[in-house]
């Protein structure tokens, strides 16, 4: 498959020196490179509109998987990083170090506990770049964050892709994950209440479980705000009361089944659901009989 066979929209790219490499697997390529503001020869795909800064760098077609890279700069700006003021060391289109080096080590951890997640490659520094501050243009470093996945679109990205090409992730579910259940949003609340279930046996806090974190394949993704027994929080406040969080998450995974079942026009089947969250020990956050 062609990278610009993909759906989604090319963006012009640049490619960008590296500075230091933070983290990387053996034998991975890495893609240096960032949003250009201005028209270049070499383009990578933006998935969706909701896909701010990041990218499909590459497709393998051995492994039948898409290479991301994430921390670019904006897709849909004409300038890459730019910051509003509203936290000193934010910058739209900007993925921070800690934040990059905390998504990598907690998705290799969560992947090691049997859930389904994007497979990380790389993190690495590259040389200072300009960004825009209250009509002034200084410099930063970015990092950027590389990783591969089974697919590149999120299940939030559905209203901008062909039905065909929907279908042809949805309809793998039954394989990878051996469910078979009759509506699609029960077979998707198997996989994500399970994958619950086992972060919270596991002192993992996601904290950011919602369709836009979940791709088409169900692989979770985006761990920078994570936190896990490798990478607990810094502050003793949040690392103390992170279980509390813990149990929203049950909701927030119903909100995305929910989100499914309207796409593919399905009435909640509250009584499988109920089954699926007693099965999980969810007793106490059961749909009404």
């Amino acid at each position: 498959m062609n990278l610009f066979n993909i759906e989604g929209i090319p963006v012009y790219c640049k490619t960008v020196n590296i500075k230091e490499i933070l983290f990387s697997k053996e034998n991975v390529k890495i893609f240096p490179q960032i949003i250009s503001e201005e028209q270049t020869n070499f383009k990578s795909i933006s998935p969706s509109p909701l896909h701010g800064r990041s990218t499909i760098a590459n497709f393998d077609n051995k492994s039948n998987r898409y290479t991301i890279t994430k921390g670019n700069g904006l897709t849909y700006f004409p300038y890459g990083f730019i910051a509003t003021e509203e936290l000193e060391d934010y910058a739209w289109g900007l993925l921070r170090k800690e934040d990059a080096i905390r998504d990598y080590l907690s998705s290799d951890f969560v992947s090691g506990l049997g859930i389904l997640t994007n497979k990380m490659e790389a993190v690495f520094a590259i040389d200072m770049q300009p960004i825009r501050f209250s009509n002034q243009t200084y410099e930063i470093e970015p990092t950027i964050l590389q990783y591969n996945v089974i697919c590149p679109y999120r299940i939030s990205d559905i209203p901008f892709l062909s039905k065909e090409l929907v279908s042809s992730f949805i309809n793998n579910w039954s394989k990878v994950f051996e469910i078979k259940y009759s509506e699609i949003h029960c077979n998707a609340a198997e996989v994500l209440l399970n994958n619950i279930k086992t972060m919270d046996e596991n002192e993992v806090l996601h904290n950011a479980i919602h369709s836009q974190n979940y791709t088409l394949s169900l692989e979770l993704v985006d761990f920078e705000l994570s936190r896990t027994p490798i990478t607990p929080y810094d502050n003793e406040n949040d690392e103390q009361s992170y279980k509390k969080l813990q149990k929203r998450e049950i909701i927030q995974s119903l909100e995305i089944v929910n989100h499914i079942a309207f796409y593919f026009k399905e009435k909640l089947n509250s009584k499988l659901l109920r089954h699926i969250m007693i099965k999980n020990g969810f007793e106490n956050y059961l749909f009404p009989s």
